[in-house]
């Protein structure tokens, strides 16, 4: 047994008292700025999806009658503003989708599914009748018929070799107008306010939510690969950069909402600044652009040559997978692991 004189005893008790009120302080802090953080993440994300219910209020709006189904002339205002809303509603939930998905995982599935997704829930059965609110539903069935005269051919090739494929088009007939209008979008208005009741009723889990940034960012890399074999996600509209561009935009602000704490940490500065350099090679990677480039030929995400990585297409591949390696030291998951254990949050994985 290790003996301690009595003048010992006396001098650790002296020291112990400020270092047990230093540790008391450091977590009343700690607990104070959870509860801060809580509060603005829950409006962080509920900001967005009222934006994302008002888009979806206003593309049903701006859908037209169409007394013979939709006109590419007489329509053309009409089309071009619920375009708008699709895209206003797009962005809204690409800025949460890290944080949403994983919180109401039946949400994202019946609005942000992709055509291939239904299929194969559906036993491989064709979804005959594209304008109800029923079978193939959500952001993307309703970008597939927005955007139906302009459908790239590689995702046509794809799609067509789907079991249970159906030509994307718009409505032709009056009833098809009002089924889009007022079954197909309405379902979307209706899941979305759903969702938005949903998230009134919970405070998010701090660690939870920064669980779904990682994986939203690790995401990245796949979102970029399918653009090659036509199954990217924002397909039709072409505009699955800019869905990039938003879910790094969501990642930064909820980042920034934890920002404040972490640099209180003694290491925090340091592995903010390193957190920040990594947001900003991705934006710049990203650019201004809605479109995806153009995949090079023979493309191939398990062995790319030196000149497929080469061209913007393979640029943009290599950065998003840089940005998600975790074992890469100065790579966008790296850093975001090491704030999450210099905050203390649960191991991430």
């Amino acid at each position: 047994m290790l003996k301690v004189s009595k003048s010992k005893l006396v001098l650790l008790a002296v020291t112990c008292v400020p270092l047990s009120s230093a540790c008391n302080a450091s977590k009343h802090k700690d607990a104070a700025r959870r509860a801060e953080v809580v509060v603005a993440l829950k409006q962080h994300l509920t900001a967005s999806v009222t934006a994302w219910v008002a888009a979806s209020h206003a593309l049903q709006a701006a859908a037209p009658d169409g007394s013979a189904g939709w006109n590419v002339q007489t329509d053309a205002a009409a089309i071009a503003a619920m375009k708008k809303e699709w895209k206003n509603g797009r962005r809204a939930y690409e800025l949460v989708e890290g944080a949403m998905a994983p919180l109401f995982p039946e949400s994202d599935v019946a609005t942000d599914s992709r055509y291939e997704d239904f299929l194969v829930r559906e036993g491989s059965v064709a979804d005959k009748y594209s304008f109800d609110g029923e079978g193939v539903v959500g952001m993307h069935a309703i970008e597939r018929i927005l955007w139906a005269d302009t459908i790239p051919e590689a995702v046509v090739a794809y799609e067509s070799a789907l079991p249970g494929y159906t030509k994307a088009a718009f409505p032709t007939t009056a009833a098809e107008a009002a089924d889009f209008k007022n079954k197909l979008v309405a379902r979307l208005v209706k899941d979305t306010e759903n969702l938005q009741a949903q998230l009134a009723s919970i405070a998010p889990d701090i660690a939870f939510v920064y669980r779904g940034l990682l994986d939203l960012v690790r995401e990245q890399v796949e979102k970029v690969d399918k653009t090659a074999s036509g199954e990217e996600e924002s397909r039709y509209a072409q505009s699955t950069l800019a869905d990039l561009r938003s879910n790094l935009d969501g990642c930064e602000q909820a980042y920034a909402i934890l920002r404040p704490w972490l640099r209180e940490k003694s290491e925090g500065p340091a592995v903010d600044a390193r957190i920040t350099a990594a947001f900003a090679e991705l934006r710049t990677l990203y650019g201004i652009e809605s479109a995806m480039p153009s995949p090079p030929d023979q493309w191939s995400s398990l062995d790319p040559t030196p000149a497929a990585l080469a061209t913007p297409f393979g640029k943009l591949f290599a950065g998003t997978k840089h940005a998600a390696d975790e074992k890469a030291p100065g790579s966008l998951v790296a850093q975001l692991r090491i704030a999450a254990k210099t905050l203390g949050l649960p191991e991430m994985p």
